[in-house]
């Protein structure tokens, strides 16, 4: 006995291979998610082979490789927009824990790291609980159901990637919540820089760059510490609002 796959069948698990793989494989390195390749490629199989039921299908007919690989760049500029909206939210918090952890000092660290991959280890935190967050609230089921709906509004073989204006837009939603997060903590660290530019006026013979950087840190500490409970719901806030947008986009309302 013979088992054939139609040449049709083949291209469309192709294609949905190709949307799925690209979410799989760009999510996790915007939320900096280590994975390994291998198991991020066998995960995208199985989910593209769960989703072939629920594909729609309009593909033209196709003559050469030329056609095919259009239709596959399409299908992997589609995972990726996705993709992109899990950046949204933790280069939002990656840019908030930097502007905080310049007002506290933290940058002048990087000058005994050397090279480093995020400004301070305030960014680097923040960012890790925008990812960890977005496992614990289950937010990677709406981004599974998303990928699920693409698959019934945007059928595979459409020419159509969203609107230009409308991922102008998510990127601009980075740095409202960038701010949203950050201005809570930036604004009390600004007057004490404030103060500390009033004391060399008044007192100049108090050693202010010996005090102040050591009186900065710890304020801002002390701010991170009373204020860990609203970062978190304003990271889980973000997450909401930007997987509610990339839905609504989804379904044709935004």
């Amino acid at each position: 006995m013979k088992i054939s796959i139609g040449s049709d069948i083949a291209l469309c698990f192709g294609l949905v291979f190709a949307r799925v793989g690209a979410v799989m494989v760009a999510m996790p390195q915007m939320l900096g998610v280590g994975i390994p390749l291998k198991l991020r490629l066998l995960l995208s199989i199985l989910l593209a082979g769960a989703l072939m039921g629920r594909t729609r299908v309009a593909l033209p007919t196709v003559y050469g490789s030329i056609p095919i690989a259009i239709l596959l760049l399409r299908e992997v500029a589609l995972g990726l927009s996705l993709a992109f909206v899990t950046a949204l939210v933790t280069g939002a918090a990656l840019m908030a824990g930097d502007l905080f952890g310049t007002s506290m000092e933290l940058n002048s660290g990087g000058i005994l790291r050397g090279i480093a991959l995020t400004p301070n280890v305030l960014a680097d935190g923040l960012a890790n609980l925008a990812g960890l967050i977005f496992f614990i609230g289950g937010f990677h089921r709406a981004i599974l159901l998303g990928l699920a709906r693409s698959m019934e509004v945007i059928p595979l073989g459409v020419l159509a990637l969203p609107p230009v204006v409308t991922m102008i837009a998510a990127g601009g939603q980075l740095f409202i919540i960038a701010v949203d997060l950050a201005l809570p903590l930036t604004v009390p660290l600004l007057i004490i820089a404030i103060a500390q530019g009033v004391i060399v006026r008044l007192a100049p013979q108090i050693n202010v760059l010996v005090a102040a950087p050591a009186a900065i840190v710890l304020a801002g500490l002390v701010l991170l510490g009373l204020d860990s409970l609203g970062l978190a719901w304003g990271i889980m806030r973000a997450w909401s609002s930007i997987i509610a947008f990339a839905l609504g986009v989804l379904n044709g309302r935004a």
